[in-house]
């Protein structure tokens, strides 16, 4: 078998003296060189030889650390290749998906990835050695798994081979109770996995956003939920269900594991446990709050369900559904907003050499925020380039309402603007602009940043697409997966077109318009009646217009009230206390 060197390379503030973090270092590096290496040479499966005595270790120190249950399943036999985040065409990513005329869809969702397989997990060193001696085969070990204290896990292979410990904690019986955890949540895994397919979903991926109504309590478990043993394993499955729910939408690589089961209850309330499950109104209290858990914001969807065809008996299809849910992003922290992952500049034009084509095919695409692979080239000769999450103090980036106002005598007037609000008027709710990637441009004179576009939406200034002078961008959303039964046709919704845009840009068009000329019929009928002059009376001052604002909901209650006030005197006679 051909054998290829791959060379490591050290970052400049590495610490060769540091063993401890040279070991971290070293497994990271070595993941990064092989997953790289796959996907130059094509290469979707990589094997590794780790053994049944490995397997032990890795029990071991979790039942050390207190890692119980899930922790104990050890290392799988088949897994998605790790520390490779963010790497394209390594880490869930890297093949494009198929063209289809029948999606409705407003760019690609990434496909791929390398998968590692551990065929040797069942097998013993001691026998891999001898197997080797027998066929002349030399094999190597890596001297720095001699150093008792270096890390927990040498620690542990040292008490292993030098002491007796109980049959429990034999290679044997360690190997065996990986198996058995894998199996146990396996099974909660595989009915979750069914109840995923009888989820309906509306997955915006311009946004990020899910609408998701879960299926009922009692599909939890393929019998009835009756004993506490019951309500532990319909609690494992509900875990597994929203975990994989979650992973649609989530920017983070994994779920904290704790805090998302700690919220089981949010969606399912009939899992807490209540002395008096009889306390009126007590698990739609439960339902109906709002949380943040796994970077994510749980919304109680109080709207009418966006799934009428799907009807239920005893429910109504005009109100909310009980188990609707609206998962978005959980708006940015002061340590995500200068997460690298999350703020990406792009050199101008001058300062790099001419990128090579499988550089740009390639290396070119960034995972921004955990949720899109964007690639962004910077044409501009002297300016920087910078991709993040626009934020609320964002808008002043943006003229204001007086600026942006269409003047009656200059109906030509430019509002460069226009379509980037008018994508934010079709959002739904409104606050997922502070969700979305954003494109400035720093000047390099000023530093004085501006607003360039949004690549999800594909929407810029003053039009759509990147412009041909300023940049270059491509989206494509995370990879997904949505199992055999559910389709991307199905679940990715078409979300907000150019069409759309221009629609609503003409509607918010002809309000502003339709404002403009009230406001001059106003100044003329007020020019014609007080000869131009402006007088001070009941305290306002001149120069500014005094405006009386009036809700007219609140006037048609007060209205009512007044009818059915005056039928009460009718009826007792015109009595008044």
């Amino acid at each position: 078998m051909e054998s290829t060197i791959l060379p490591l390379t050290w970052r400049d503030e590495f610490d060769p003296a540091d063993l401890k973090r040279f070991e971290t270092d070293a497994r990271t590096l070595r993941y990064q060189a092989l997953g790289r290496a796959c996907r130059d040479m094509k290469i979707t499966w990589l094997m590794v030889g780790h053994h049944a005595d490995d397997q032990a270790e890795t029990v071991m120190m979790r039942l050390a650390n207190n890692r119980l249950r899930s922790g104990l399943q050890g290392m799988q036999r088949v897994e998605w290749i790790p520390e490779c985040d963010g790497i394209y065409g390594v880490y869930h990513s890297g093949q494009t998906q198929r063209p289809n005329p029948d999606l409705d869809m407003p760019f690609p969702v990434e496909q791929g990835g390398v998968r590692i397989l551990r065929p040797l997990l069942g097998f013993e060193k001691a026998r891999l050695v001898a197997t080797c001696e027998e066929k002349d085969v030399a094999w190597a070990e890596d001297q720095t798994n001699q150093i008792q204290t270096l890390t927990s896990r040498n620690a542990i292979r040292h008490l292993c081979k030098n002491h007796k410990l109980p049959e429990a904690l034999s290679v044997p019986s360690l190997v065996d109770l990986s198996i058995h955890m894998q199996e146990r949540i396996k099974w909660h895994k595989d009915v979750a996995h069914q109840l995923f397919a009888q989820c309906l979903f509306k997955l915006d991926i311009q946004t990020g956003c899910l609408v998701v109504r879960f299926p009922p309590f009692s599909a939890l478990l393929p019998r009835p939920i009756e004993t506490t043993a019951d309500r532990a394993a319909a609690k494992n499955t509900a875990y597994c269900l929203i975990e994989r729910v979650a992973e649609l939408v989530t920017p983070r690589p994994k779920a904290p594991l704790g805090q998302l089961a700690a919220t089981i209850q949010r969606i399912y309330p009939e899992l807490e446990e209540q002395e008096d499950d009889e306390v009126e109104g007590h698990w739609d209290n439960i339902r109906r709050k709002n949380y943040s858990v796994y970077s994510i914001w749980w919304r109680s969807w109080d709207q009418p369900t966006p799934f009428p065809e799907h009807g239920e008996d005893g429910v109504d299809p005009s109100l909310a559904h009980p188990r609707e849910w609206l998962l978005t992003r959980q708006p940015l922290d002061a340590q995500e907003k200068t997460n690298p992952h999350n703020y990406i500049e792009y050199a101008p034009r001058s300062t790099l050499s001419a990128p090579a084509p499988q550089s740009w095919r390639q290396e070119s695409y960034r995972l921004f925020d955990g949720r899109w692979w964007i690639r962004i080239r910077n044409l501009l000769p002297d300016d920087t380039l910078i991709l993040r999450i626009f934020h609320k103090s964002d808008l002043a980036h943006f003229p204001g309402l007086v600026q942006n106002r269409i003047r009656v005598d200059d109906l030509g007037a430019g509002r460069p603007y226009r379509f980037i609000a008018a994508a934010f008027d079709l959002l739904n709710p409104s606050d997922l602009r502070f969700t979305l990637p954003a494109v400035f441009r720093r000047d390099a004179k000023t530093g004085m940043e501006t607003i360039v576009g949004f690549p999800t939406l594909d929407v810029r200034v003053d039009g759509f697409g990147p412009s041909d002078e300023v940049c270059e961008w491509n989206v494509r959303y995370k990879k997904i997966n949505l199992g055999p039964e559910q389709s991307l046709g199905n679940v990715v919704v078409p979300g907000i077109s150019r069409k759309d845009v221009v629609a609503e840009e003409k509607r918010q068009h002809m309000v502003h318009l339709v404002a403009a000329q009230k406001r001059l019929a106003g100044k003329a009928k007020h020019g014609g009646e007080g000869g131009g002059q402006k007088k001070r009376e009941n305290g306002k001052f001149p120069g500014f217009r005094h405006v009386l604002h009036v809700d007219v909901r609140n006037r048609k209650k007060r209205e009512r009230r007044l009818d059915a006030l005056a039928a009460l005197r009718e009826e007792f006679g015109g009595v008044e206390k």
